[in-house]
């Protein structure tokens, strides 16, 4: 739960102090959840993981189209396939990794800038309300509100320059979907 949570291998100091209170709250599982949230640990680890594929592909969609119901998840299938975190496709019950090294290398980068890009350059099937009809138009505004109140202040200088030279809101969804503090 800890790893989940935190994106990387717990401290055995923090493991011991959850297990004393999954021990004394007789399994209570949101009692472990509030001891892990309110843990110095926990505000040290934010911002420092890397999302796994579906933590990206889905945050990427929610992002680009919040408030708008995705009739056709094919695509967002597609993505979790080619990524290598398919739904129901481990072969093994111990599930997928959840450590950086699992997702962070060169052909899992590029496979998620081609992703960013078809998120970022219209609705990629996405609304489409049948096979055969045609697909509701949708384009993701992401220099939004929401950017210039709270995401920009998260960005470093590399990004924001990387930003200020795109060249169509097309290039700058992409990315920003593609930024290194996207990924986190």
């Amino acid at each position: 739960l800890a790893t989940y949570v935190l994106g990387t291998p717990p401290p055995d100091a923090l493991v011991a102090r959850l297990a004393q209170v999954f021990t004394r709250s007789d399994g209570d599982i949101a009692a472990v959840l509030d001891a892990l949230v309110h843990a110095p640990e926990f505000a040290a680890s934010l911002g420092g993981g890397f999302k796994d594929p579906v933590r990206y592909v889905l945050s990427a969609v929610r992002l680009a189209y919040d408030d708008r119901t995705i009739r056709n998840t094919l695509p967002v299938q597609g993505w979790l396939n080619r990524l290598g975190e398919g739904l129901f496709n481990r072969s093994t019950p111990d599930g997928y990794p959840l450590g950086a090294a699992a997702w962070n290398g060169p052909g899992q980068m590029t496979t998620r800038f081609e992703i960013a890009r078809q998120i970022g350059s219209g609705s990629a099937g996405l609304f489409k309300p049948a096979p055969g009809l045609p697909d509701e138009p949708a384009f993701p505004l992401l220099q939004n509100g929401l950017y210039f109140s709270t995401l920009s202040a998260t960005l470093g200088a590399p990004t924001r320059d990387a930003l200020a030279r795109a060249v169509s809101p097309q290039d700058w969804n992409t990315l920003f979907l593609s930024a290194p503090e996207f990924m986190r």
